[in-house]
């Protein structure tokens, strides 16, 4: 069975990841965007994670523990969310709609 038919990580809308942010366990939090535009803004907490820098996460990391991972739209993130759960982690979201998503959501939810 393909990753595609049935992928082992969750696909979640921003307001999912804001909720599951609030959990506890609260995830660890991956921006797979570029370095500059991780320097521009990122989620409290977020640390950037770039294909070079995998391995060493990976080994440092629970693998039950919840993994979140936020790209600019969406499609990067599931990327890496495969190359967690390739790397037996049972807990990762990909965040759809990406960073400016979940940055208004976030910022809503902080204002209400």
């Amino acid at each position: 069975m393909s990753s595609q038919e049935n992928p082992a990580y969750r696909r979640i809308s921003a307001a999912e990841a804001v909720t599951l942010l609030a959990a506890d366990p609260a995830p660890t939090i991956f921006d797979v965007r570029d370095m500059a535009s991780f320097r521009k803004g990122h989620l409290a907490g977020a640390a950037q994670l770039a294909e070079d820098r995998f391995l060493l996460w990976q080994k440092r990391l629970d693998k039950a523990a919840p993994v979140l991972i936020y790209c600019y739209h969406g499609n990067a993130s599931q990327v890496f969310a495969q190359m967690f759960v390739d790397f037996r982690f049972t807990d990762v979201y990909s965040v759809d709609g990406g960073y400016e998503a979940l940055a208004v959501v976030a910022a809503d939810r902080l204002a209400a």
